[in-house]
């Protein structure tokens, strides 16, 4: 018997074994990263639902409220009627515009930097430039958030630029009384803007005089409100709108008036897709739950 052969042959049995264990392992190594990756985003999911349900509580219970309230009414007094315009369902979404940078949301954020110019250009911290400047310092705050894996809030924002920590304090406070057309008081920028995990469009069924003044215009937001008080807002269509601009010689980018749902329900979505990333090993878990 050739030796020579005879260990050849030995060396390239071990060769295959050590390649097939190796691949194994690589195998095994990638399926159990992939299910860490997957269970931690998963959870990271499930605490964003968890998150939503706990900061929507006081609204759900007062919504409930408002609900019981209108169902003990007699149907002649709700034919006779006009609705109210809950601004707090309305607020503009900074969460896309931190996620995507605002070179991919110019829509969304130049809607938010005019809409801080309508909010505070009469007050006596104001000066040319301010809108952009404050909101770049929130994105930048918003990324640091992200960084540090911390809980995506306003309240806890750290500026960078330390001449506006004062001032933003103040628009995230407010003022105990305010009134826009009046001009008194200053108003908190949390009861126009909010950071939510999800892509829900605008409902121009509740949005605040504030924001469509700063979109269209004063005369085409009192029209607008007027379609927003009937009850049901069946006329809130998103044609309507376009005819009262056409009317009043306002040219508006159709494409820009997708940030707003023109849905005339009474009641929200009931479902809504959370979220959740694993830096380590790239995996998002999309889950979608119901909301109240």
């Amino acid at each position: 018997m050739n030796i020579v052969a005879f260990i050849a042959g030995l060396l390239m049995i071990f060769a295959i074994t050590t390649n097939t264990l190796s691949k194994k392992h690589l195998s095994d190594g990638f399926v159990s990263r992939s299910f860490s990756g997957y269970m931690k985003s998963s959870r990271k999911a499930t605490n964003e639902y968890e998150r939503y349900c706990f900061d929507n509580l006081k609204e759900s219970v007062k919504s409930k409220q408002r609900t019981i309230a209108d169902r003990e009414e007699s149907s002649a007094l709700k034919k006779e009627k006009t609705r109210e315009v809950h601004i707090e369902n309305a607020k503009i979404n900074i969460y896309q515009l931190v996620i995507d940078k605002k070179e991919k949301q110019k829509n969304t954020y130049n809607l938010i930097a005019s809409l801080i110019e309508t909010l505070y250009s009469n007050q006596n911290f104001y000066k040319k430039g301010f809108e952009n400047d404050i909101l770049n310092n929130i994105l930048t705050a918003f990324e640091n958030q992200i960084e540090k894996k911390q809980n995506l809030n306003f309240e806890t924002l750290i500026l960078k630029d330390g001449s506006l920590k004062n001032i933003y304090y103040k628009i995230i406070k407010g003022t105990k009384f305010y009134d826009f057309e009046k001009k008194i008081g200053c108003p908190s920028i949390l009861d126009f803007v909010k950071i939510e995990n999800s892509k829900e469009q605008i409902p121009m069924k509740d949005a605040s005089k504030e924001l469509l003044i700063t979109f269209f215009n004063k005369k085409i937001a009192e029209e607008i409100y007027e379609l927003q008080i009937e009850y049901p807002p069946k006329n809130l269509t998103s044609q309507n709108v376009l005819n009262i601009c056409q009317k009043t010689n306002l040219t508006i980018d159709e494409k820009k008036l997708k940030l707003f749902d023109f849905s005339n329900s009474m009641i929200r979505s009931n479902e809504k897709i959370f979220v959740g990333f694993d830096k380590n090993t790239d995996i998002k878990c999309k889950i979608k739950l119901p909301v109240s």
